[in-house]
């Protein structure tokens, strides 16, 4: 104890009270520490002291509380010269390490009875095997008379393990010499075990992050790395071992290390931050990264980062193909597709030159449609070099319709054609990896290629954006063709408004068939550039051809008696071009007629003689029959297309429909000019000889009032008669210029035929009566003149045949109809057996021209009744 004014006073006080100090002791080291303040008992911090050289007075009553204090706790009462009550644990040793004495707690903490522990040897009993070597030796060094500060290990009785923090001191003689040592320990073993768990957590932690496939470092404020993993030294491009140290600003860009100062800012108020950056390694390459920083224990800073330039070209890539997809789209031209295609990729793989080649329509050969970065006396070696089973990547890619790829350009026997292996090395090319573009149909429309100047070949990435690539290209490609085809489509449309609205114009001018089919094939020749056009028809009763038109230039009338079909009818059967297309309805084209093996010798040597190179034969169809065809003849010109031949099928087409349409026309006149007979044929007899039977029905009354002397009756009959026959004769002028009748012009249909009715019968003995139910509709003004006609036929014949003492006339309208009945109480006749004679045969046709119904009920003896029944339709309600 450091001597105070007040330190051992206050010791010898505690025999009359208890008291309360403070007090300095001083340790083996020579150093001093503050003891806290003890009540009833000192916490005493002894380290290896001997009883002898601490003087403690013998106080009743004081006892030390502190039972955990390194180097012991006294029970006054027990307290002896020797200090065997240390209770921290304290002990004292021979020279050869036996245990001479030991304190209660040592007891207690080994697991021993004191009297076991008793002359027993330490080393042998108690210490563990690993530390009794270093103890030896510690007590080599004590028996020197030096003090030793160590950490021990027990093991105790029942197996277990305690860890003590011990300090010896050595007790000497007088003269020097040793007598014993005295150890105190404090037993430590919670701390260990702490020390154990945390240094278990620091290797799991350790481990963790080794295996991560993220890059994780662990910084202070100042961005000094203090840990990093494996990964983390491989993003930066530096040893492991050099990680430590080093300042985590170096991997940013110089205009970003700023944001490493505003990130901490953000973490330290309780922030995880998680952003994107650029990481630079130590060789200069940036790396896209994804970053999350959090604080952790200690003041520093775990960053986990992550590359994403897999996820970042993946993005590029994906907003890459949008834009092309939106070129394609759009209508942008191919060529400037395919070749922002090739700088995408070149973008997505560094060191990569990509290409797209086209095959040629001979099929052979491919040409180059984008290489931005191709050479271009490469480009021109390509389209040099035909297609085949050894012609480099892409003549043989497009040769066998799968990929090829190629490792080294020098050593791969595909490149085995020399002039062409020697193009591509002078020019550095290493590796090629060539995939031929396939479209919808399997057909190969060319390749897409990608070159490296070193010897490579791909990993699965690089198959995957090769055929991604190839994929667009198959897209654009046939998105191109696909407008092309319908740009073509609407070309042969265009050719078919200009031929239909020529055509109408000339039917419009020139009506004659003949002139009319002359000028459609002219249409046909100025339209394909023809030589002449030729439409041949097929007789069906003696199976030969006619010639029904033939036009060169603006010449509709050439017929050359020459031509083998016109000199010998039935030579068109050796023609098996020809039975071809009668049999099936399909164009034919001779590209060559010199060579081709379909045309009969005297055709050819009658073309040949005519300057004919090619010809197009067009089959006419009516009904899906073939009627005939259309010769096309043509000097040199480029092959027939598709599109021409479809325009020249449209215009054919057009040809057999106006032949068709003069036909109809003609039909129709001829209908035309039978309606207007029975029109006026039914009109006349609607109107003369029903007015001829009012006249001689007033005549034969006028006869009557004669024989009667009835004189002012035979007048008014007279009269009558002369009234009807001049309004017969008026009705029938006007029937002659197709006008409505004079009795609708003053009224409607139901007070035109009550006038009729009364002005026939005026006079007679024939009762009439009219019925209407239901409101009057406004009807159409045909059928106001049709049932007008039919109800003066119905009174007509009922007046010459029937004889009857009564005449009714009802009209009814309901929702759904309108129903007129003519009913007579006369002589009546039977109906099957009665064949219908003009008027009633006019009768039917009006009724059919509304679309209603004619009943007509009769019997001998019992009168006749006719009905009309005409349903409402969309024109009635008019």
């Amino acid at each position: 104890m450091i001597p105070r004014k007040n330190s051992v006073p206050s010791v010898r006080e505690v025999k009359q009270s208890h008291v309360e100090h403070e007090h300095r002791v001083v340790t083996p080291r020579g150093t001093s520490e503050n003891s806290p303040q003890a009540q009833l008992g000192i916490a005493l911090n002894l380290f290896g002291f001997h009883s002898d050289n601490f003087v403690v007075p013998n106080v009743a009553g004081l006892r030390l509380r502190h039972d955990d204090a390194v180097g012991g706790f006294f029970d006054a009462p027990q307290v002896r010269a020797d200090n065997t009550s240390f209770e921290g644990r304290r002990q004292r040793l021979d020279r050869i390490g036996k245990i001479l004495c030991i304190n209660h707690r040592g007891v207690e903490l080994s697991g021993y009875s004191e009297s076991e522990l008793r002359g027993a040897n330490i080393f042998e009993l108690l210490l563990v095997p690993e530390d009794r070597e270093f103890a030896r030796e510690m007590l080599a060094d004590l028996l020197k008379g030096e003090t030793r500060e160590y950490q021990v290990r027990w093991r105790t009785k029942n197996d277990g393990i305690v860890h003590f923090d011990g300090a010896s001191v050595p007790r000497l003689s007088e003269s020097g010499e040793f007598l014993s040592t005295l150890c105190t320990l404090r037993d430590v073993t919670e701390r260990k075990s702490a020390e154990e768990r945390l240094r278990k957590s620091e290797e799991k932690y350790r481990d963790l992050i080794e295996i991560s496939p993220d890059a994780i470092y662990v910084v202070d404020a100042d961005g000094i790395c203090l840990l990093g993993n494996r990964a983390g030294a491989e993003l930066a491009g530096i040893p492991q071992d050099q990680l430590v140290g080093t300042p985590v600003t170096d991997t940013y860009l110089p205009e970003e290390r700023h944001l490493f100062r505003e990130k901490l800012e953000k973490i330290r108020m309780g922030r995880i931050v998680r952003f994107e950056r650029k990481f630079v390694r130590k060789n200069g390459e940036i790396v896209p990264v994804e970053v999350s920083v959090s604080a952790i224990r200690g003041g520093y800073f775990q960053a986990v980062l992550r590359d994403i330039t897999k996820r970042k070209q993946g993005e590029a890539l994906l907003a890459g193909e949008k834009q092309l997809l939106e070129m394609v789209a759009t209508g942008v031209p191919l060529k400037e597709i395919l070749n922002a295609l090739c700088l995408i990729i070149q973008e997505q793989r560094s060191g990569t030159l990509a290409s797209v080649l086209l095959l040629n329509p001979d099929g052979v050969h491919l040409d180059s449609i984008a290489g931005p970065s191709l050479p271009s006396e490469w480009i021109q070696q390509m389209e040099k070099l035909p297609i085949g089973p050894c012609a480099g990547s892409c003549g043989t890619a497009a040769y066998r319709g799968t990929r090829v790829i190629v490792e080294n350009i020098a050593t791969d026997p595909l490149w085995d054609v020399p002039e062409h292996r020697a193009s591509a090395l002078k020019h550095g090319f290493q590796a090629s990896w060539s995939n031929p573009v396939l479209s919808s149909k399997g057909k190969v429309l060319g390749t897409f290629c990608m070159y490296y100047r070193q010897a490579r070949i791909p990993n699965s990435d690089d198959i995957e954006l090769l055929e991604l690539a190839t994929h667009v290209v198959r897209v654009a490609i046939e998105r191109d063709r696909a407008e092309e085809a319908l740009r073509a489509s609407e070309r042969v449309a265009r050719g078919q408004v200009e031929a239909l609205t020529y055509s109408l114009d000339v039917l419009a001018t020139a009506p004659a068939p003949d002139k009319f089919l002359g000028e459609m094939l002219s249409t046909i020749g100025r339209m394909l550039g023809a030589q002449s056009v030729i439409l041949w028809l097929l007789n069906d009763s003696n199976d030969s051809l006619v010639l029904r038109a033939w036009a060169e230039g603006t010449n509709f009338a050439k017929a050359d008696p020459e031509h083998p079909f016109i000199k010998n009818p039935p030579s068109w059967k050796e023609d098996p071009a020809l039975r071809e297309l009668l049999f099936s309805g399909a164009p034919v084209a001779c590209e060559d007629v010199e060579n081709d093996p379909y045309t009969s010798i005297e055709l050819r040597q009658y073309l040949k003689s005519r300057g004919t190179k090619k010809f197009l034969r067009i089959p006419t169809l009516v009904g899906g029959r073939v009627k005939g065809f259309i010769g096309i003849r043509h000097g040199e010109r480029p092959p027939y297309r598709p599109e021409e031949i479809e325009l020249a099928q449209a215009l054919a087409h057009q040809a057999m429909l106006a032949i068709q349409l003069n036909e109809f026309a003609e039909q129709s006149r001829q209908a035309a000019v039978l309606e207007e007979r029975n029109r006026l044929a039914r009109d006349i007899h609607d109107t003369l000889a029903q007015g001829f039977t009012g006249v001689i029905v007033q005549l034969e009354a006028l006869e009557d009032a004669i024989a009667c002397c009835r004189r002012k009756e035979a007048n008014q009959h007279l009269r009558s008669a002369g009234e009807l026959a001049r309004q017969s004769l008026n009705e029938a002028r006007r029937s002659v210029h197709a006008l409505r009748p004079q009795a609708l012009q003053r009224g409607n249909f139901w007070e035109a035929l009550k006038g009729i009715v009364k002005n026939t019968t005026a006079g007679t003995a024939l009762h009439t009566t009219f019925n209407l139910r239901g409101k009057l509709r406004n009807l159409p003004q045909y059928w106001q003149e049709n049932l007008l006609h039919i109800g003066q036929e119905a009174l007509t014949n009922s007046l010459k045949y029937a004889h009857p003492r009564n005449f009714e006339t009802r009209l009814i309208f309901n929702t759904k109809e309108l129903r007129l009945e003519l009913r007579d109480d006369g002589d009546g006749f039977k109906v099957n057996a009665r064949r219908d004679g003009f008027g009633l045969a006019g009768m039917r046709e009006r009724v059919q021209q509304m679309g209603g119904n004619l009943t007509i009920s009769s019997a001998r003896g019992k009168g006749t009744k006719i009905a009309v029944t005409v349903p409402y339709n969309l024109e009635s309600t008019l």
